[in-house]
């Protein structure tokens, strides 16, 4: 028998203008956007939607961005660049 090592599957979650979410399944090389039935892009409103959504799946780890505009609103460049945390997801 070969061995062979299990890959889990990572949630990738990008917080977007107007309070809303982008949401990507895979590995943090090969990311496949979450589309609807129409093969169209599906945001979010809120992580509990997100969670609603994907309920019946387990991920190895969820990662959250969050970028703030902030800095370049009043002009500045971005010193920091977007937050990027792992989440707990149960």
């Amino acid at each position: 028998m070969a061995n062979r090592q299990e890959r889990h599957m990572d949630l990738f979650i990008e917080s977007i203008e107007g309070g809303r979410y982008l949401v990507a399944t895979g590995s943090a090389d090969n990311r496949s956007v979450f589309k609807d039935q129409r093969n169209q892009t599906k945001t979010f409103h809120s992580i509990s939607q997100i969670k609603e959504q994907f309920a019946d799946q387990s991920f190895g780890k969820v990662m959250l961005k969050q970028s703030t505009p902030y800095d370049e609103m009043c002009g500045m460049a971005s010193m920091t660049g977007p937050l990027e945390l792992e989440i707990n997801w149960r």
